[in-house]
């Protein structure tokens, strides 16, 4: 608060000229204090985002359109404000139109809208309340999605179920029992019409038939392992109506430039709608050469889906905040009714 210095009786108040500068100071504090308040209420806000372009060749995309594609992949906007232990999200964001798919038309859509309370806390509780990614799994993401430009099994890469990668309306609660170790909870709500079944559902879906936990440890033991596990009840509609289960359990290494992990999925076969449950297992390896040069591979199989997803690939920083990658993708099905497809894909990405 600005500081006004006390105005006490005395003699000098009945003086004209002496009234007028009185009356200046107090219109001056009052200024000086409504700024000064105005500045300790306002959150402060902070902008971001990327926007990435993209060019892509290959059988993964549509014979149609000459088997490539150059667009702009994604692109977002996010709005942070903070204020004391209090934080709201706002990310609006494009559909991907370099996937090949015809029903993604570049439309601007709200990704993540969400209020953080007790956030950027090292211990203790933390909640958060709003339309946000639910981060299951050992490197799960939000909207910007697989670190690979095509993505892997668990984020729906080969038309597999993206576990990684769920978002939606939730309440989500975090306790921290350490900075680098945290147990995640919350329920979240679907739509019926989500399932993918066309059969209507007798009572749909309720926030308590879907639910999740996730442990999660970075530097376990002063060690460069570090490691998540999770279970989780997700509806499902059409016949089965009722709630099944995901569950996930990952491990990795992370010491200098060299990253290693491999992790587990395993998902109910109505989930899937298999015949028997499925299963992931998804190993992803990265070398940071140096400051510029990062190179990852990244391999994933599904049983059920009798599919290998495979990307290569590697990104060099042209400039502090603009990104050049370059991948090689391939999908390869042992199922009938599915083809293999690869690709290769070039990225630009600009963040701010």
């Amino acid at each position: 608060m600005g500081r006004c210095y006390e105005l006490r009786a005395h003699p000098i108040v009945a003086h004209p000229m002496r009234r007028h500068e009185i009356l200046l100071c107090l219109v001056g504090c009052a200024l000086t204090s409504t700024a000064w308040s105005a500045a300790e209420v306002a959150p402060g806000v902070s902008i971001g985002g990327f926007i990435r372009a993209e060019y892509g060749a290959g059988d993964r995309y549509p014979e149609a359109r000459g088997e490539d594609r150059l667009g702009v992949s994604k692109a977002a906007l996010a709005i942070t404000a903070e204020k004391e232990d209090i934080k709201g999200v706002f990310v609006a964001g494009t559909e991907r139109l370099t996937d090949g798919n015809p029903d993604n038309n570049g439309d601007i859509d709200i990704k993540d809208v969400f209020i953080v309370i007790g956030a950027n806390q090292e211990r203790g509780w933390s909640g958060s309340f709003g339309v946000q990614p639910l981060l299951i799994g050992l490197k799960p993401n939000g909207y910007p999605g697989d670190r690979s430009l095509q993505p892997s099994l668990e984020y729906g890469g080969a038309g597999a179920f993206a576990v990684s990668n769920q978002a939606g309306p939730s309440l989500i609660g975090t306790y921290k029992f350490n900075p680098t170790m945290s147990l995640r909870f919350g329920a979240f709500d679907l739509d019926a019409d989500n399932t993918g079944s066309a059969i209507p559902p007798d009572e749909g879906s309720k926030l308590i038939d879907n639910l999740f936990v996730q442990w999660r440890g970075d530097d376990l033991f002063g060690s460069p392992f570090y490691a998540s596990a999770s279970f989780e009840q997700i509806y499902v509609g059409g016949l089965v109506d009722d709630s099944q289960t995901i569950a996930t359990a990952g491990v990795g290494y992370r010491r200098g430039s060299f990253d290693a992990s491999l992790e587990y999925i395993r998902l109910d076969q109505e989930v899937v709608g298999s015949a028997d449950d499925e299963s992931y297992v998804v190993a992803e390896f990265t070398f940071n050469a140096n400051e510029q040069w990062t190179a990852y591979a990244d391999v994933a199989q599904a049983d059920e889906l009798d599919a290998i997803t495979f990307r290569v690939g590697a990104v060099y920083q042209l400039r502090k905040f603009l990104n050049l990658s370059l991948e090689y993708s391939n999908d390869d099905f042992d199922t009938p009714g599915f083809d293999d497809a690869d690709s290769v894909d070039v990225r630009l990405t600009f963040t701010y």
